[in-house]
């Protein structure tokens, strides 16, 4: 049993990595194909290896400018305990504004892959975000934020369904009687950080939102797959961050 404890002050924190340039914006890039095929490999995308005060270069962080302003683009860990350290350090080093996106399985036939998922809400299914807030079984998302994510997409013409995301520690362990379960609760996928992520930046008090991409499903294939389109994705995870 994980008890939630209020206190503040810790025996230690996260530090300051003095990022050069001392962004205060940032994306979370869950998805590898992006990161990799795009962010990485794309000539067509200029980015720059990302160092700090101390000369350290990070292979999972890249810098890219828009409209005059630097950005921080981090590749992080999966899993929520240790995306939550990334994110903490990201915090810890003045980043204020974070849009994080992924893939996750789907629990519902009728979403198509490559759907674009907006989560209303995360069912905490993992230890890290109690030991942020208190035990709820769920978890909200930002309004404001999901407003922002619906008026991109909708300009964007990207297909989009919003609801409830389930959160695990388990890859493995989706039983048939846990999809089951979650599904009646109203949670359209699955995925491993969001409860965890978005606990977080409610604690520490900055702005933050996560999309899912819509991969693998559970409950079969009941429509064709819709085109996945990286660029866009990209664009639309950027100018969500400026509006935020």
């Amino acid at each position: 049993m994980i008890r939630f404890d209020p206190e503040r002050e810790t025996v230690f924190g996260p530090f300051d990595l003095k990022l050069d340039g001392a962004p205060t914006k940032a994306l979370m890039i869950f998805d590898d194909e992006i990161w990799e095929d795009y962010v990485l490999a794309n000539a067509e995308l200029v980015t720059q290896a990302v160092t700090n005060a101390y000369g350290r270069t990070f292979d999972n962080y890249r810098y890219i400018e828009r409209d005059g302003e630097r950005i921080l683009l981090m590749s992080p860990a999966t899993g929520a305990a240790g995306a939550v350290c990334d994110l903490e350090l990201l915090i810890a080093s003045g980043i204020r504004k974070i849009v994080a996106f992924g893939t996750c399985g789907r629990l519902d036939k009728n979403i198509a892959k490559n759907t674009v998922i907006l989560p209303t809400a995360a069912f905490r299914e993992e230890g890290t975000s109690y030991h942020y807030l208190p035990a709820t079984d769920e978890i909200e998302a930002d309004a404001r934020a999901l407003q922002i994510c619906e008026e991109v997409f909708s300009a964007r013409e990207i297909a989009t369904v919003k609801g409830k995301v389930w959160t695990t520690d388990a890859v493995y362990r989706e039983t048939a009687g846990k999809i089951a379960f979650m599904k009646e609760r109203g949670c359209l996928a699955v995925e491993m950080e969001l409860s965890a992520l978005t606990a977080v930046a409610q604690y520490r008090g900055i702005d933050f939102t996560e999309f899912l991409i819509g991969e693998d499903t559970v409950d079969g294939e009941a429509l064709p797959a819709l085109e996945r389109k990286n660029v866009t994705l990209f664009d639309s995870a950027l100018e969500i961050l400026q509006k935020l």
